[in-house]
Order: structure tokens, then C-alpha cells, then sequence
């Protein structure tokens, strides 16, 4: 199965070390295949999620939300998602 789109999205963890408090910014990536989404952590097939938005929060970033069968997901962005959303949706016809 080939990937149609990915998207990268962004996750901030907190370490404290030696009373150093640091955040670490990680970018993964979201894809879409014909009949799933992948991210690190979830499958999501397309039969499962119901729709996509994006909602913009500041000017640095915004929110790609995954609205599913198992409730909405969000995932932190940098950069607006309509490519990989159009995608889906043209997937959905």
C-alpha cells in the first residue's frame, strides 16, 4: 500500500533535569493510505473517521482534529493541513 499524503505534526514533552526544566519538541508524521490513516501511535481506518478540521490556534501553530468512530483526535501542526485534508475527503466519495 503506498502512502497518497503525509502531514508532519508536532508533540512538546517536559524534562526536568538537574533542576533544568527543558521542552523537547518532536515532529512526527501523519499519513494517508487508500484504506487507513497512520500516525506513531494509531490506525485509523477510513471507514472509522468521519471527518477532518482545522482549526488555527496562533500564529505559530494550529490544530488538525480527526473526528472517529472512537472520539476526536488532535494533533499539533505548524503549517495549515488542506492538501492532506482534501485528500481525504476525495478519498470519502
Amino acid at each position: 500500500m503506498r502512502i497518497i499524503a503525509s502531514h508532519p505534526f508536532f508533540t512538546v514533552s517536559r524534562k526536568i533535569d538537574w533542576n533544568q526544566q527543558q521542552y523537547i519538541e518532536q515532529e512526527l508524521f501523519l499519513h494517508l493510505f487508500e484504506d487507513h490513516i497512520l500516525s506513531p501511535s494509531e490506525k485509523f481506518l477510513i471507514d472509522e473517521v468521519w471527518d477532518m478540521s482545522y482549526r488555527n490556534s496562533s500564529c505559530e501553530f494550529g490544530f488538525l482534529y480527526l473526528h472517529t468512530n472512537r472520539g476526536v483526535f488532535s494533533f499539533q501542526v505548524k503549517s495549515e493541513p488542506s492538501h492532506f485534508i482534501n485528500l481525504y475527503r476525495d478519498l470519502k466519495k
